[in-house]
């Protein structure tokens, strides 16, 4: 029996023993057993054997594990999707006795988004006005070269500032409400399909 060969049994024999043998190919092509795993990562990868030997895990490359994973990664984000869709599905039906009941029900849900951004804008158009008489009183004032009325600059500083706030909140709100229209749709749509039409 060749040195290499009987190490290797001894190495196997005391592995099989021991519970578990790794399996890996060196840089250099030089075959490896051990009965723990090598210190630094194999560009081969590292086989796993069972007590009799047999391989139970093949040896895998970095590049071929990180494949294994984002694939493993992305039918996990798969199976959870599909489980969720499953989950509002059932709500949908359970929630509404029928098609009308539904409509009802998100129709009341549109008129209270759409109520604060109708809210919203009159706030803003109120503003708008508020602004621009603050601006006529300056403007007055400079033609009649006089100073502005007092804390009037200032005022005008925030008024504006909070017409930008209402600006971007009233842009937020029109987006919730284009996405609630839309999901409205989308249920609408799907309760007709398991509803069988």
């Amino acid at each position: 029996m060749k040195p290499l060969a009987g190490l290797a049994l001894l190495i196997l024999g005391t592995a099989v023993y021991a519970g578990g043998l790794y399996k890996w190919v060196d840089e250099s092509g030089k075959v490896h057993y051990s009965d723990s795993p090598p210190l630094q990562s194999q560009q081969q990868g590292v086989a796993e054997l069972s007590k009799q030997g047999a391989v139970t895990k093949p040896a895998e490359s970095p590049a071929a594990r990180q494949a294994r994973e984002a694939a493993e990664a992305a039918q996990k984000q798969r199976d959870a999707q599909q489980l969720e869709n499953t989950r509002r599905d059932n709500a949908l039906v359970e929630s509404y006795a029928n098609l009308q009941q539904l409509q009802a029900e998100r129709a009341k849900q549109q008129a209270v988004l759409q109520s604060a951004l109708d809210a919203l804008q009159q706030r803003s158009r109120g503003l708008t006005l508020q602004i621009q008489g603050i601006q006529q009183d300056i403007a007055q004032s400079r033609r009649n070269k006089q100073a502005p009325p007092q804390n009037s600059q200032r005022n005008l500083n925030v008024l504006q500032a909070e017409q930008a706030e209402l600006a971007r909140q009233i842009a937020a709100k029109q987006q919730e409400l284009a996405a609630f229209r839309q999901k409205t749709q989308n249920d609408l749509n799907r309760y007709r399909q398991l509803r069988g039409g």
